[in-house]
């Protein structure tokens, strides 16, 4: 991917979006940084429309296992502290 300061996409567009329809997507700066990225309408067509839900990620992680989550839990060895609320701010 060839990256173009905003002031040179602007004189050479055209030749931008040719290569673009190509299939090579084109950056474009603005003052440095990273600004935008012309695609071709197929290759924006093309991509993931969303990213999996929080649901989903738990399913792939442990399964449909109803308690499998309970398992991954269960390994955590918690800590019981024994001291009483306050101890720590004690005069």
């Amino acid at each position: 991917m060839r990256t173009y300061p905003l002031h040179q996409a602007r004189s050479k567009l055209s030749a931008l979006v040719e290569r673009a329809l190509k299939g090579e997507p084109q950056r474009v700066t603005r003052h440095g940084k990273e600004a935008v990225i012309i695609v071709s309408e197929k290759a924006w067509s093309a991509r993931p429309k969303s990213a999996p839900t929080l649901a989903d990620l738990f399913l792939k992680t442990i399964g449909s296992d109803p308690h499998g989550f309970a398992n991954i839990i269960g390994r955590q060895p918690w800590a019981k502290d024994r001291r009483t609320l306050g101890a720590d701010f004690a005069e």
